[in-house]
């Protein structure tokens, strides 16, 4: 098995976020400018240094929004054109909704509720705070001829125990959405959790 991250794994993470970040952003710029456009129809001079901070400001988010957009339109482009070229497309958004699909599936509760003197107390479990931390750095690449699944191992002696007893409902919930490849058995290397799917003939 090839034990190397594939660029849709590298990049996932960090344009999901850039995403995020992007929205936030321009949320707030807009935010900015309408708080800009409110106080310029009062025309006071003593609101002029706090107006030309709010430009400034707004000028520097659009700037970051500019550029992370763009960061997630080149790093997508090279994803799609690599899938065009060597795979399909299609492949792409199913590795995109089984990544999720697959996070989603591991997550652990991280808070319970118990009663204390009558009342309904929420307790929080860090032992599942800290394994949901490594699922969101798992990955499913999805490709014509073969899946891979990258899955981060956690740490701590009781989050690894969690993911071990988890390891034959992964196998089976991921073959169970994709039928026509044959699983091998999980491959640990290091902090790595490895599985490989091979298309059937």
């Amino acid at each position: 098995m090839n034990l190397k991250k594939t660029y849709f794994m590298k990049t996932f993470n960090l344009i999901f976020n850039l995403i995020l970040f992007s929205i936030l952003d321009f949320i707030i710029l807009a935010s900015i400018n309408i708080i800009i456009e409110s106080l310029i129809k009062y025309n006071v001079d003593f609101l002029m240094d706090l107006i030309h901070f709010l430009i400034s400001t707004s000028n520097f988010l659009l700037l970051l929004g500019i550029v992370s957009t763009s960061t997630i339109v080149i790093l997508t482009a090279i994803e799609v054109t690599s899938r065009i070229r060597s795979d399909y497309i299609s492949n792409f958004f199913q590795s995109i909704k089984q990544t999720f699909s697959l996070r989603r599936f591991m997550r652990q509760s991280e808070k319970s509720e118990k009663i204390v003197d009558t009342q309904k107390v929420t307790a929080y479990n860090p032992i599942n705070d800290k394994f949901n931390r490594s699922v969101r750095k798992c990955y499913i690449d999805v490709m014509d001829d073969k899946i891979i699944v990258f899955i981060k191992v956690p740490r701590t002696q009781q989050t690894q125990k969690i993911l071990k007893e988890l390891e034959s409902q992964i196998k089976e919930e991921i073959s169970s959405q994709n039928p026509e490849y044959i699983f091998s058995n999980f491959e640990r290397h290091h902090n790595q959790l490895w599985l490989q799917g091979t298309k059937r003939k």
